[in-house]
């Protein structure tokens, strides 16, 4: 296709507006890029946006199944974020450590709606192409 997207957003569903803000504003220190009626998205990086929007009909099922990754720029970034998660009280789903098959060193946690978060960093040779444009 010869024109490619500009950007990408994934869109949730939380049953926590609240919780859900605090934690990508306050604990992620994520940007609000934009306040809609009953939903808030957030920049992720330079490029990326995820976007939460308040559901109190159905209960959020299997959230854990969804993974959100953050990759950061070095392996003592993983670290540090995860000193910083754990100090604020967030729930570790497995804490950092090198997965050989897929070249990364990472940590999985809980936001408040159950959904997974990743900090990763990829070893050079794991790398995927193009991301030092970023």
């Amino acid at each position: 296709m010869e024109n490619q997207p500009l950007y990408p957003i994934t869109f949730l569903r939380t049953n926590n507006m609240k919780e859900t803000r605090y934690f990508y504003e306050k604990v992620l220190n994520f940007p609000v890029a934009l306040e809609q009626s009953g939903c808030f998205v957030y920049r992720v990086g330079n490029y990326g946006f995820w976007g939460f929007c308040e559901n109190t009909k159905e209960p959020v099922e299997k959230a854990e199944q969804v993974c959100l990754t953050v990759v950061v720029k070095t392996l003592e970034d993983v670290d540090k974020w995860h000193k910083h998660l754990v100090d604020s009280g967030v729930t570790v789903a497995r804490s950092p450590q090198k997965t050989e098959k897929y070249k990364i060193y990472n940590g999985f946690y809980a936001d408040p709606s159950g959904y997974t978060i990743e900090i990763q960093y990829f070893y050079e040779e794991g790398e995927p192409i193009g991301h030092k444009e970023f």
